[in-house]
Parts: C-alpha cells; sequence; structure tokens
C-alpha cells in the first residue's frame, strides 16, 4: 500500500491541472474585460479618459496568441505524461517476493500485551534502495541470478552495468533496467530517463516529455512577463489618475510574479540539464558519480582473452549470455556454452565524468528539442533520445566512452590506406617501364 506522502503527491498532481486551466480562465478574463474593455477600448466614467481601441485590440491579440500556446504545450505534455510516460513493463515477481507482497498487505492482527515478539520488526521496504544490483538486498539474502531480459543488453554495444557486469536491476520490478532509467516512488514503476515527478503538470517527466516540458514552461515565463508588464504598466497610470487600483489587475500582478518566478527558474534550470545531456537525478550527484560501463570486445581482440595467450588484457570481462543458476556442481560442468558469445569489457569513468555528454552544449541540446529550430519551437516531434531504432546502445554516447575504447584498447583494428590515384598510376608505370623489353 502506498504510504500517505505518495498519496498526496498523486492527489495533488491530479488536482493541479485543473486549477492551472481556472488561472488562465480568470487570467483571460482580467486582461480582455477589466483592462482591454473597461479601460482602453471603452473606458468606464470614473477613468475619465479617451478611447485607445489600437492599444487594447494589440494588446488582446498578443495575450491571446501567447496563452494558446501555452494551453497547446501544456496539453502536449499532459498528453504524454498520461498516454506516453516511459514506464518500464513490470515482471512479474518469484513466488517468494509473492508470498511477502501478500504478507504485507493483510492487516496487522492485535497483539496482548504480555506476549513479546521474538524477532524484530520488519524494516519497511518502501524505505530501502530498490535500486541496488540483484546481490544488494537489504534483508541479507541475495536474490537468485536472473538471466530473462538479458538479451536486450548484450546485443547492444555498450551498456551501464553492475560491477559483476550485469545491467542494473530493480528490485521492486523484477527486472533490468535499461540506462538512466530510475525507479519512480510515486508511480511505482521504472521510468526511462526520468527526470522528476511534477505534480504541476500531473505526473513523472521522462525522456517522452521533457522536450514538451522545457517548452511549456519557456512559453509560460513569455506570458507572465507579458501580462506582469501590461498589468503592471496600467495599474500605475490608474493609480496615477484615480488614487485606486484595480483589484483585478492587482491579483494579475500578484499571479504573474509567481508563475513568471517559477517558470523562469524552471526554464533556467531544465535548459542548463539538457545542455549537459543530464537529468535531474543525474544531476544530484554528477560531480562525483563513477558510471560502469560494459564495452563490447571486437572480435579481433577475443583470440587475445584466451589464457594460454601471453598478453594480459588491463580490464575484467563478462561473456553473454550467462549460465543458468546451477542446481548442482554436475549441472554447472556439464553446462555447454551457447557457439555465439558476447564478451564485455567492465570499464569505469572518472568521478564526475558524463559518458552520455556529446562534447558540446548545441548537441546535447539537439538530442533533447531536436534537430531543427522548427523543432525546437513547435510541440509536435518526441525528442531525438526517445528513439530506440539505434541498437548500438541505449543512448547516443560521446567522448567519454571513446577515451575509455582507446586506453583500452578496443578500438577497431586500422583499416589499409588506400593509395591515391596519383599513386597508382606511378606504381603501374614504374612496372611497365620495369618489364619494357630492351630494343636491339
Amino acid at each position: 500500500m502506498a504510504r500517505p506522502d505518495r498519496r498526496v503527491n498523486l492527489a495533488v498532481a491530479r488536482a493541479i491541472p485543473p486549477f492551472l486551466l481556472c488561472v488562465c480562465v480568470y487570467a483571460c478574463y482580467i486582461v480582455t474585460k477589466p483592462l482591454c474593455i473597461d479601460y482602453l477600448i471603452r473606458p468606464l466614467p470614473k477613468y475619465s479618459r479617451s478611447s485607445r481601441v489600437g492599444a487594447g485590440i494589440a494588446i488582446l491579440v498578443i495575450f491571446y496568441i501567447l496563452i494558446a500556446v501555452v494551453i497547446i504545450t501544456y496539453l502536449r505534455l499532459l498528453y504524454n505524461i498520461t498516454r506516453n510516460p516511459g514506464f518500464l513493463p513490470r515482471s512479474p515477481p518469484s513466488t517468494k517476493e509473492q508470498q511477502e507482497t501478500e504478507s504485507s498487505d493483510r492487516p496487522p492482527r492485535r497483539k496482548r500485551k504480555h506476549r513479546r515478539t521474538r524477532t524484530a520488526e520488519k524494516p519497511d521496504k518502501t524505505d530501502l534502495d530498490i535500486e541496488r544490483g540483484t546481490d544488494g538486498n537489504a534483508d541479507g539474502g541475495g536474490s537468485p541470478l536472473d538471466i530473462t531480459g538479458l538479451e536486450n543488453f548484450y546485443t547492444k554495444d555498450v551498456f551501464v552495468c553492475q560491477e559483476d557486469g550485469r545491467p542494473l536491476y530493480c528490485s521492486t520490478c523484477c527486472r533490468y533496467k535499461p540506462d538512466r532509467a530510475h525507479h519512480c516512488r510515486e508511480v511505482d514503476r521504472c521510468v526511462l530517463k526520468m527526470d522528476h515527478f511534477c505534480p504541476w503538470v500531473g505526473g513523472v517527466v521522462s525522456e517522452t516529455s521533457f522536450k514538451f516540458f522545457i517548452q511549456f514552461v519557456f512559453y509560460t515565463l513569455l506570458f507572465c512577463a507579458f501580462s506582469l508588464i501590461i498589468c503592471a504598466t496600467f495599474t500605475a497610470e490608474i493609480i496615477q489618475n484615480t488614487g485606486g487600483a484595480n483589484v483585478h489587475l492587482a491579483i494579475g500582478i500578484g499571479l504573474s510574479s509567481l508563475f513568471g518566478l517559477f517558470s523562469f527558474g524552471m526554464t533556467i534550470s531544465s535548459l542548463q540539464l539538457a545542455m549537459w545531456n543530464l537529468s535531474t537525478i543525474e544531476n544530484l550527484n554528477r560531480r562525483s558519480a563513477v558510471w560502469t560501463l560494459a564495452i563490447r570486445v571486437p572480435n579481433h581482440m577475443l583470440a587475445r582473452l584466451n589464457p594460454e595467450s601471453r598478453w594480459a588484457p588491463t580490464f575484467r570481462t563478462i561473456t553473454y549470455p550467462l549460465p543458468p543458476m546451477p542446481v548442482s556442481p554436475e549441472a554447472e560442468r556439464d553446462y555447454q556454452p551457447p557457439e555465439k558469445q558476447h564478451v564485455f569489457a567492465i570499464l569505469q569513468t572518472l568521478p564526475g565524468e558524463n559518458p552520455f555528454d556529446l562534447g558540446s552544449p548545441f548537441k546535447n541540446l539537439q538530442q533533447v528539442l531536436g534537430y531543427s529550430i522548427i523543432d525546437w519551437f513547435i510541440p509536435f516531434k518526441q525528442s531525438p533520445c526517445a528513439d530506440r531504432t539505434t541498437g548500438d546502445s541505449f543512448y547516443e554516447l560521446g567522448p567519454v566512452v571513446s577515451r575509455l575504447k582507446k586506453e583500452a584498447g578496443l578500438d577497431p583494428p586500422p583499416e589499409s590506406q588506400p593509395t591515391t590515384q596519383s599513386g597508382t598510376k606511378r606504381k603501374h608505370k614504374r612496372r611497365r617501364s620495369t618489364h619494357r623489353p630492351s630494343q636491339g
């Protein structure tokens, strides 16, 4: 059962979108009726001013264009969060885990006061680290070696792994996690490239919605800045002429300031994370994080990994497919590895290095916002980082991985340099001159 704070977060996330819709409706009323109609286009007698139809129409046009863009990007964001949130499917738990879950869901029985509890209280599983490896269970017992789903990883060339070479494992979802996936406690699911759980947008911001989140907060910033300028300008004018202020315009100043500051901070932080190619979770320890990567050993190096070879590698390796969980030493002895094997080197980055940083902020932004300027401002296409058609890795990798390959000697063999056309001609010419018959 979910903890109270989870239920509160989910309830707030469902209540805020209708609240924001009401705020937009009220903002339209403030600018349309008290400001443009009652003060600029058809001024009320208490203002004793001439009509300014042009200014009122211009303000209405700009205002409704901005609020339409804000609503469109917000609806696009809500659609992705609800329809395409990037959740990973949960694997069915084992029999032991299912029994523990069923026993934890039962209502606790009342215990008599004179009885003493013989065993210590079992810790709440919701407070444990659910993103450890399969051997990192908090109850002290290692979980059995699970080999299901590994083909999605060892068919890649590079993937994030544990220190033993296996992919990261979520003990709650009972499955291996792709690169940069994290378990969200509010929805109790693993999410692809999870950024954060945001009640203001009704759910989890992930790789499928991070682009639209940036667009939404950016257009909200423009809208709030415009609303603040016009409300503050004409409120000061009304105070100067009449000595009093319009209540609705004063509320508009407060709302524009509040949402403007919020959207300004979110826009700056989101763009900064996109330029670093990081998520909010990854940014928490970006200066000290060490990534462990499994990098495929090229075919020309497999013969050198033979134990009889004199060449000693500087890295540990792991070979896929992994053998099934042995039930006896005899079964482990009789295991025959398949013909097609995938050998990976287990390498680690330096502290603070990001293997997903492409080397320039512009390329990192393109992974989130798109490859054209139109995609940066129009909320239609998905982020390129959410494309799963490339099979080399889950996400595009940067210079850090290239350096690791070079230092470990995992670069492909240098291809023979093709001779130039002029060099080929000279070579053939020398051959003809060598075999030219002598004239007698």
